[in-house]
């Protein structure tokens, strides 16, 4: 295919159904609708050309200014600061009134209010609310580049202005809007030198990463709460659709269904809808003439956790497509024989799930984007001829979870080992979306407990979290993603399932003081989290802090009128104190100086410890492989920490050949040496999982033995 080939061209030859429509539409007071390039000056999905954030975002500005079919909802800011926008696109008549859309996504998402007439009334006239959601992971970049074309072709093209009629697009152009610039910035600088389309030295996110879809449950990055309140508290879409890229020797594109097992918290009716969005896709290209689509490998419906999967506990039909990369925007050639049908290396020929094998060839940025539009476009148009059912099916979902739930309920006790942890599981469940009974302050100033109800629309969610998770022995293979996620086990909470007539929420706190009181000095239980920030955030300001070990646990004691002064998250109410200290004490004068190894492979390990530490205010320096070769360590760290890599990783590093000589050659012989000298200098070394390889490495001698993954610890 030609690089940046006209967009109108692009569209009338992969969709041939475009052909019947009506000239293209447009809205005569504001003039001519631009394309991606007439308002950006480059031929968007070209040979290595790619639009960056600001690009895109006065793109789709334009857009909106020009287009009566486009409106643009800043629903945030990243990690750091660039916006994050949704553009709703529908017809003009239903973008005109969109809050009563979205108002009434609200009455349909939560039916427990919604008479039988009333959910008649709205089914027979509420469109399909679909959300596409774009380039989490920054280096699948097509999608990015691909929004733009596909805003363009639902606000301008006939035939899909009538399907807007039935349907409103909430089109996510980056998920990760930092990432997304990180990756180009570094593309753009590569081009020309034997590292072009390479791998970048570092996360493609402030903090996590590729691990970016992983966080869809916990929430803790502002980009994934940024989406998850427009998903549970604005749109409430019948069908989320995840775009991303796979690797480049297998399928085309892979498309649902998915693959065993599905979770028990997914409904069926989630699970058909599902599969009939993906077969739809692959008819669509079929059609369309794309070879190399398939379904039915690697990505199963089971975990939680994803973009895709959390909105399935949410009765909403979440899928994902996984479109074969190119080098970022630099094409590849793949050689016929290279060509794999999946990850497990089943050859290249037709399946009943894969009857049309991609022959080979060359692969570029375009290809990709064009299998993509060719999916949203097909997933419109089954919006629009399945409405109603589709509306009706996520009022059903919820129904079903009201009627099974009745009558239960969990309970989360305020008093707990760590009461900063239940109230933490408090907030992981609101910012889900789910109802949870009792107000914060209230519940912990008087010891009560928080009431989640089970007859409520996202029980599924809630049961998802907290039930233990069996890998059914029928599956076979290792799961996709993690095998178990049971949030009680994981924060330290005890949870109980009861019936609900056992307990009322306290909603009002009385006469009860939240927080702490007194003059003088207040000690802090240890197993309350929010201790350590406070003990970090007081050995920073040169306030007095002493550490108290006794039989029952350890305590620091620190001036009241600082920690009153210092409000950790959720404030200090319900905090474990005790009246005095007990044990050992011993003063604390300041932290300990703590490096925090971040090698150029982009650890996802690194950058979470890096989020926990800022979190909690832990004092820290990033040392990379030029400082630890420099030696001396002891001098100027008393910690050093690697996080989970493998010993070739930290010492290999990236390849030579990948990328420039300041990123590549790793921490070599040299950086093992000068851990093995900080350790024989009496430096504290502490591995994560698989960095204690490293450790066996560079101090010799280590009373501890190597342990294969098979083999199992002496009794």
């Amino acid at each position: 295919m030609t690089p940046g080939r006209p967009l109108i061209g692009v569209l009338r030859l992969l969709c041939p159904a475009l052909l019947l429509a009506a000239p293209l539409a447009r809205a005569a007071a504001q003039g001519p609708v631009p394309t991606p390039s007439d308002v950006l000056g480059i031929p968007v999905g070209a040979d290595r050309t790619l639009a960056d954030w600001p690009q895109i975002v006065r793109y789709f500005g334009t857009l909106a200014q020009r287009s009566p079919s486009v409106k643009i909802d800043t629903i945030g800011v990243t990690s750091q600061g660039r916006p994050m926008i949704v553009a709703a696109i529908s017809t003009p008549a239903n973008i005109r009134r969109l809050d009563a859309i979205l108002a009434a996504q609200k009455r349909l998402s939560d039916p427990r209010t919604l008479s039988n007439a009333a959910e008649d009334s709205l089914v027979a006239s509420q469109p399909t609310v679909v959300w596409i959601n774009c380039n989490l992971h920054s280096s699948e970049i097509a999608s990015s580049q691909m929004a733009m074309e596909l805003a363009y072709a639902l606000a301008t093209t006939d035939s899909l202005q009538r399907s807007l009629e039935h349907v409103v697009i909430a089109l996510v152009p980056s998920a990760n809007p930092d990432g997304m610039q990180m990756i180009v910035d570094w593309y753009k600088k590569g081009l020309g030198t034997p590292f072009e389309g390479g791998p970048m030295p570092w996360l493609y996110h402030e903090y996590v990463g590729h691990d970016n879809n992983r966080d869809w449950y916990m929430v803790t990055q502002k980009e994934s709460r940024n989406i998850s309140a427009a998903l549970y508290g604005k749109y409430f879409p019948q069908v989320f659709y995840d775009v991303h890229q796979q690797g480049s020797n297998g399928m085309r594109l892979t498309v649902p269904p998915h693959i065993d097992p599905i979770n028990q918290n997914v409904d069926v009716r989630i699970v058909r809808g599902i599969n009939l969005v993906g077969q739809r896709m692959s008819w669509a290209l079929q059609q369309a003439g794309k070879t190399g689509v398939g379904d039915g490998i690697t990505y199963d419906l089971w975990w939680n956790g994803g973009a895709r999967s959390t909105p399935t506990r949410h009765n909403m039909i979440g899928l994902l497509t996984e479109a074969a990369s190119a080098r970022i925007a630099t094409p590849i050639t793949i050689a016929p024989n290279d060509v794999v049908a999946n990850p497990r290396g089943l050859r290249n020929q037709p399946r009943v799930n894969y009857p049309s094998p991609w022959p080979g060839g060359t692969w570029r940025l375009r290809d990709i984007m064009d299998y993509e539009l060719i999916a949203a476009i097909s997933l419109v148009r089954m919006a629009n001829e399945m409405r109603s059912d589709m509306v009706r099916s996520m009022v059903q979902v919820a129904r079903t979870q009201i009627a099974n739930g009745k009558g239960q309920q969990f309970v989360i006790d305020s008093k707990q080992h760590d009461p900063a942890a239940a109230y933490g599981l408090v907030q992981v469940l609101r910012r889900g979306a789910v109802e949870v009974l009792g107000d914060d302050d209230a519940v912990r100033a008087t010891g009560g407990s928080w009431i989640i109800p089970l007859d409520q629309p996202y029980a599924a969610h809630v049961r998802d979290l907290f039930e233990e998770q069996k890998w059914p022995a029928s599956a076979g293979d290792r799961p996709y993603d993690v095998a178990g996620w049971t949030l009680p086990y994981q924060m330290g909470v005890t949870v109980r399932l009861e019936t609900a007539a056992q307990h009322t929420a306290v909603t009002t706190g009385g006469s009860a003081k939240c927080g702490l009181s007194g003059g003088g000095n207040v000690t802090l239980d240890l197993r309350d989290s929010r201790a350590f920030p406070a003990t970090f955030a007081a050995l920073k300001n040169g306030v007095r802090v002493d550490m108290n070990r006794a039989r029952d646990g350890a305590s620091v004691t620190m001036p009241s009128s600082f920690a009153k002064g210092f409000t950790p998250d959720g404030g200090w109410c319900g905090a474990a104190t005790s009246a005095s200290a007990r044990g050992d004490r011993t003063r604390l004068t300041k932290s300990a100086r703590v490096a925090l190894y971040k090698p150029w492979t982009a650890s996802m390990d690194e950058g979470w410890t890096r989020w926990l530490f800022d979190q909690q205010g832990v004092p820290y320096t990033n040392a990379t492989d030029s400082l630890i070769k420099s030696g001396n360590l002891r001098a100027q760290f008393d910690v050093l920490i690697i996080p989970d890599m493998s010993l070739r990783e930290a010492k290999d590093g990236l390849a030579k050949a990948a990328a420039p000589t300041e990123y590549a050659g790793g921490l070599g012989a040299d950086g093992v040496k000068a851990i093995g000298d900080f350790v024989a200098a009496g430096g504290v070394l502490m591995t994560f999982d698989r960095g204690s390889e490293l450790a066996l490495d560079a101090v010799p001698g280590l009373p501890v033995r190597r342990i294969s993954p098979q083999s199992r610890a002496p009794a």
